[in-house]
């Protein structure tokens, strides 16, 4: 039964994540830019300016 489940697995792994046993040479995709300092700093503007657009607006 426990051989049956592992092949089940397997093969449920192989059809859906396919791209998850893949070797990548270089970054993430997803993963970038994540240490960037300037994008850091636009997310910070970005996040500084929704907050005064929001305290700004009233309730």
């Amino acid at each position: 039964m426990k051989a049956f489940l592992l092949k089940l697995n397997s093969f449920i792994r192989n059809i859906l994540l396919d791209d998850v046993d893949k070797p990548y040479d270089k970054p993430l995709p997803y993963h970038r830019k994540f240490g960037s300092v300037e994008r850091q700093k636009k997310d910070i503007k970005q996040k500084r300016y929704i907050e005064q657009k929001q305290q700004s607006g009233g309730i």
